[in-house]
């Protein structure tokens, strides 16, 4: 065998393993650990918007979650976003648009900031039939499908 037909097979065999490790690390799932954060956001979500269906519940950044939740088409979705400059179990909510903006300033736990704490005096909440009511449509328990 000739040094250039063992030099082939060299490149030929690196090519061939950098391949296969590609494809290995491409292909094989990611190890998560349990993310307790995304249960305690959930709970959170579910007791402030009661009636309303989580759609969407993926960490953002910076230990944030994006929330994704919907009530008869309507959907209400924002960031949550714990700490910074808030106790740790407190969380700033930041709004996708306008119509988020409004429901879930009623919600909040200030008067000027979209706040959740994680204690509040007054725990608001503003379930799914109450927005149905408000908006004049049918709860969601009284529509039949025909």
């Amino acid at each position: 065998m000739t040094l250039h037909q063992r030099s082939v097979r060299r490149v030929a065999a690196l090519v061939g393993a950098l391949t296969a490790t590609f494809l290995v690390a491409f292909l094989a799932p990611v190890p998560a650990l349990p993310d307790s954060g995304r249960a305690d956001v959930r709970a959170e979500v579910s007791e402030r918007l009661p009636g309303w269906t989580i759609q969407k519940l993926d960490p953002s950044w910076e230990g944030a979650y994006t929330v994704v939740t919907t009530c008869a088409g309507k959907e209400v979705s924002f960031q949550w976003v714990p700490g910074h400059g808030l106790a740790p179990d407190d969380a700033w909510l930041h709004p996708s648009n306008g119509f988020t903006r409004k429901r879930l300033s009623t919600l909040s736990d200030h008067r000027r900031y979209l706040v959740w704490y994680a204690e509040p005096r007054r725990p608001d909440s503003l379930s799914c039939d109450e927005e149905l009511a408000r908006t004049g449509e049918p709860p969601v328990t009284a529509r039949t499908s025909d």
